[in-house]
């Protein structure tokens, strides 16, 4: 057993002590994957898992639409109020934050350990979801470049 595997099996307590499944099937899934030698899987994931994420996350936000539980005339009600305005300020915040983020963990990925505690601590006591990590790192690479020193 690799040390990448004690990490996983570290997250996959730590998500199961916290009473969160989200973390804890993460870590399953990825130990399956790893002791079942499906390493293209796993190199496939490495190369394409956040756009493949983000894409079921926005599928997911997308789905109020394909019901029909907001139509056309709603959304541009709920657009043009002052909780859409703001919605819309944080939204496109959060965006640019989180492809700073993506900069940021392909540039110095010994980032990313930090990213991983923190977002399980934060799925895990906290009751948060583990969606934030791409933001987490563009709030990183802010207060980074605020700093004047990268990692």
């Amino acid at each position: 057993m690799g040390e990448g595997s004690i990490v996983l099996l570290l997250i996959l307590c730590a998500g199961m002590l916290g009473g969160n499944q989200l973390v804890s099937v993460s870590a399953a899934v990825m130990l399956l994957l790893q002791a079942g030698g499906l390493a293209d899987v796993l190199r496939f994931l490495e190369a394409r898992g956040i756009e493949i994420g983000i894409i079921f996350l926005m599928l997911g936000l997308l789905l109020p639409f394909a019901t029909d539980k907001l139509g056309l005339s709603q959304t541009l009600r709920n657009l043009i109020a002052p909780a859409g305005i703001i919605s819309i300020g944080v939204g496109a915040a959060a965006a640019y934050l989180a492809a700073q983020g993506v900069v940021v963990m392909r540039a110095h990925p010994e980032v990313l350990v930090g990213l991983i505690v923190g977002s399980v601590l934060g799925v895990s006591f906290l009751q948060g979801i583990p969606a934030g990590p791409l933001v987490a790192a563009g709030l990183a690479a802010m207060i980074y470049r605020v700093i004047g020193r990268w990692p």
